[in-house]
């Protein structure tokens, strides 16, 4: 009698713990089938700081969006740090796919 609840105990166990496992794979199967790009650029003047964070969180989830700073700066200057940022980005996603190719880039 105690074995066969203990048995039971550990298969609804094992039940819930897979259908946490496959709630949470389908959900990151359904966001990378979902991600596709929305918006070139975000204007969030006149946002509050909680507004922006809220808005970066779900837009870039996956660490596709480059925020730039550009008050007070040139338009010259500002075109070269967004092209350096995005560079950066750019450089990474291509390392992601390839690293070999990555690390001959850089010399290694």
């Amino acid at each position: 009698m105690i074995i066969t609840n203990i048995i039971r105990i550990i298969l609804l166990s094992v039940l819930v713990i897979s259908l946490i496992g496959i709630g949470w794979a389908g959900n990151e199967v359904y966001r990378n089938v979902s991600n596709k790009k929305i918006l070139d650029g975000l204007n969030i003047r006149g946002s509050t700081l909680p507004e922006v964070q809220d808005i970066s969180r779900k837009l870039d989830s996956n660490g596709d969006w480059v925020c730039i700073n550009i008050l007070g700066m040139d338009y010259k200057l500002a075109v070269e740090i967004v092209n350096h940022e995005v560079g950066h980005e750019i450089f990474a996603n291509e390392c992601e796919k390839n690293m070999d190719k990555c690390l001959e880039t850089v010399g290694k």
